[in-house]
């Protein structure tokens, strides 16, 4: 059972405030990375986790947005947990999935801390995935890094995705993003969307994409 308690004495953390949508989250993020990085071989599983991303921020508030119904959403590689977190709080049923222990760990320290103690936090290996049911949407922020991911991603979109269900993924551009949506046109209809985030002088592109299955109704 996770305790907050037992949480604070492992990690050294800092608290950073978010507002979307006029409600107000707190999380843990770490102090230092250096406890999560193999410092034999740095690059070998880094830990992309330990931050919120500018696309976590744009698909979160996408979500917070959608809250005339509930939906059933799954989040791939949910880092802190901050996408989830918030669909959550704006009335979404949500299970968040991270394979990275320490992640897991934040996860559920900042689901308490935003009075989510009670959404749905799993262990998901994309390449042995147990997972029960189906979800209106699957969506997840950053995922799209390697090659190797692609056909993992692509079994679990088709194994989980219910019947009208929408994949949402926010990334920066990058270049495994197009051969990825080139590989999943055959599948899916892609729509995509250009956000534009400024923080003083710097402006950065996040690309928020929608797969439906082809043949599917879209609902606008």
């Amino acid at each position: 059972m996770f305790s907050i308690q037992a949480f604070k004495q492992t990690y050294e953390t800092e608290e950073v405030s978010l507002s979307i949508r006029d409600k107000q989250f707190s999380f843990f993020i770490p102090k230092d990375l250096d406890p999560f990085i193999n410092q034999a071989d740095v690059l070998h599983h880094f830990p992309l986790w330990a931050k919120i991303w500018e696309a976590s921020l744009v698909l979160a508030d996408y979500l917070a947005g959608q809250n005339q119904s509930s939906k059933k959403i799954l989040e791939l590689g949910a880092g802190l947990g901050a996408i989830g977190i918030i669909a959550a709080s704006f009335g979404h049923n949500v299970t968040l999935t991270e394979y990275d222990p320490h992640a897991l760990q934040f996860i559920q320290a900042n689901a308490h801390i935003n009075s989510c103690d009670t959404i749905d936090i799993k262990l998901l290996d994309w390449h042995d995935p147990k997972l029960d049911g189906k979800f209106d949407m699957i969506v997840g922020s950053e995922l799209i890094y390697k090659d190797s991911d692609f056909s993992p991603l692509v079994a679990l979109f088709h194994k989980y995705l219910s019947d009208e269900g929408e994949i949402f993924l926010a990334n920066e551009p990058r270049k495994a993003s197009k051969p990825f949506l080139d590989m999943m046109v055959q599948w899916y209809t892609i729509q995509v969307w250009r956000k534009q985030l400024r923080a003083k002088d710097e402006k950065k592109t996040i690309l928020l994409t929608r797969l439906t299955e082809k043949n599917k109704k879209v609902v606008q």
